[in-house]
C-alpha cells in the first residue's frame, strides 16, 4: 500500500510539474524490495525499474549500493529468456562479535611505564627516535 501510494504521488508530481518529495531512489527501491520479498519472495531487477520508472544503469548503481550495506542480496535468475537478479531483503541481523584481546605484549612496551611519556614526541627533546630505552628493548625483540 505505501508503495503504491508513492508511486502515484510521484506521477502527479511529475504531471502537474510540481517538484517531487526528496525520497532517495536507494529508500525506494529497498522498501519496495522489503514489500515484494514479503508477499513474493523478492522481485526481479527489470521489473522493479519499470515500477520507478528509472533507467538500468541509475538502478544498479543503487542496487549494489545496497548490497554492499548488507540490506539486500542478489539472486542470479532467467527471466523471460534473459538473465538478470533478482532482488531479495535481507534484514540487517547484528552479529555477536566476540574480540579477544591480549595486553601482555603491549605492556612490556618501556613507553607505557616512562616517565617522560607525556612529552614524548616528533621534535621535541623526548623523542622515540633517540630513547635509549625504547632502542634496547626493540633490539631484544
Amino acid at each position: 500500500m505505501y508503495i503504491e501510494v508513492i508511486l502515484a504521488l510521484e506521477r502527479i508530481f511529475k504531471r502537474c510539474g510540481c517538484r517531487r518529495m526528496e525520497v532517495s531512489i536507494e529508500q525506494r527501491i529497498l522498501e519496495i524490495v522489503k514489500k515484494k520479498t514479503k508477499s513474493e519472495g523478492g522481485i526481479v531487477q527489470s521489473t522493479l525499474w519499470g515500477m520507478l520508472g528509472i533507467d538500468n544503469r541509475e538502478g544498479t548503481k543503487a542496487v549494489l549500493s545496497l548490497v554492499r550495506k548488507g540490506l539486500i542480496k542478489r539472486e542470479p535468475v532467467v527471466y523471460k529468456g534473459r538473465r538478470t537478479y533478482k532482488l531479495i531483503y535481507t534484514p540487517a541481523k547484528a552479529a555477536e562479535i566476540n574480540i579477544v584481546v591480549n595486553l601482555n605484549p603491549v605492556i612490556k612496551i618501556p613507553c607505557f611505564i616512562c616517565r617522560e611519556l607525556n612529552r614524548c614526541g616528533a621534535g621535541g627533546y623526548f623523542t622515540p627516535e633517540k630513547c635509549v630505552i625504547l632502542s634496547r628493548f626493540l633490539g631484544e625483540e
